[in-house]
């Protein structure tokens, strides 16, 4: 079965790295999946069922370990679950997804005004702020800060191989809030000098550790040494519930390309490493979501209350493995 253009759109811009954050990467994946939805042409709900599960099979096989995404796709398909048992229409089927997208948006429009204003109060007039990387998460924190009328500087690393943190740079200019920038290897060096230190999240384990762009674990480890209190900011989405099964984040090998360009060895010369790490719980003050500050430890109350699909409950072992 050939994917809807929307499922072949989309999965072109995650293996592109052209979304940028995990929670833009959800809203990208509910888009697509809602419609295929609305275009499809199915006669009848298990019709309709198929071609939402081809497409989420689509999705995740290229799927890092960005929780958000497989979260949404827990949503559509355990929407259609839950029509299948109540042997409903496929017009009826449709309007649910379509009314599963529109909660999941207000949802995440409500989250980022939370975190907003919680992550601002953490920031104090005069403060030297360090963020790892980018995060869009983490910039509407900054910006509420600003609105507030605080005066601070955001001190930021280039964040190879993909220099995501002069995103950052950018970002900060146009908000016109002051930002200080350096090479990664100069990260300790800046942290010593901050009072706070954010980072955004891909996904969240259920023992509360952090999966996100390799170097913040680094960050956490000079932030512990500095006595600079670090925070990731995230909402409730990013919980993995695939975790709680004891199943690993899946993180992509640094390229060829990404660290040597076009240079190559006839034998002896290997490029190694991930695209991500896992900052340990015992590192991080705590995770600021729509909730409020959560402690890692209590993440796994949080993942208990989460409803999942069978469908997608079914594939995460192979999809986790890297067997899809």
């Amino acid at each position: 079965m050939a994917n809807h253009p929307a499922i072949q759109l989309v999965n072109e811009r995650i293996v592109k790295d052209l979304i940028g954050g995990a929670a833009d990467t959800a809203k990208e994946v509910m888009a697509a999946m809602a419609q295929v939805a609305e275009d499809s042409r199915a006669i009848n709900l298990d019709g309709l069922y198929q071609e939402l599960d081809a497409a989420a099979f689509a999705v995740m096989k290229i799927c890092p370990s960005f929780a958000p995404p497989i979260n949404v796709l827990h949503m559509v398909m355990g929407t259609i679950e839950n029509d299948l048992e109540a042997n409903a229409s496929v017009n009826e089927a449709k309007d649910h997804i379509k009314a599963t997208k529109a909660e999941f948006d207000q949802f995440m429009e409500s989250a980022f005004e939370k975190i907003a204003n919680i992550g601002a109060e953490l920031i104090h007039e005069g403060d030297r702020v360090f963020m790892f990387s980018m995060s869009s998460s983490v910039w509407k924190v900054l910006r509420r800060a600003k609105e507030q009328g605080k005066s601070f500087t955001v001190l930021v690393t280039e964040a190879r191989p993909a220099n995501e943190g002069l995103w950052t740079v950018d970002e900060m200019h146009k908000s016109g809030i002051p930002v200080e920038v350096t090479i990664d290897a100069c990260l300790a060096e800046l942290i010593a000098e901050s009072d706070i230190a954010f980072a955004g999240v891909d996904a969240i384990a259920a023992d509360g550790s952090v999966f996100n762009k390799a170097g913040t674990y680094l960050a956490a480890l000079a932030a512990r040494e500095y006595h600079v209190p670090f925070y990731f900011v995230s909402d409730t989405l990013k919980l993995d519930t695939s975790t709680l099964l004891g199943l690993p984040f899946r993180s992509e090998a640094i390229h060829h390309h990404e660290i040597l360009g076009s240079k190559t060895y006839e034998a002896g010369v290997r490029v190694v490493g991930k695209l991500f790490d896992v900052t340990p719980p015992h590192l991080i003050t705590g995770i600021v979501s729509e909730l409020g500050p959560i402690p890692p430890g209590a993440c796994i109350q949080v993942m208990w209350n989460r409803k999942l699909s069978k469908r997608i409950s079914e594939l995460i072992p192979d999809w986790a493995h890297e067997k899809l």
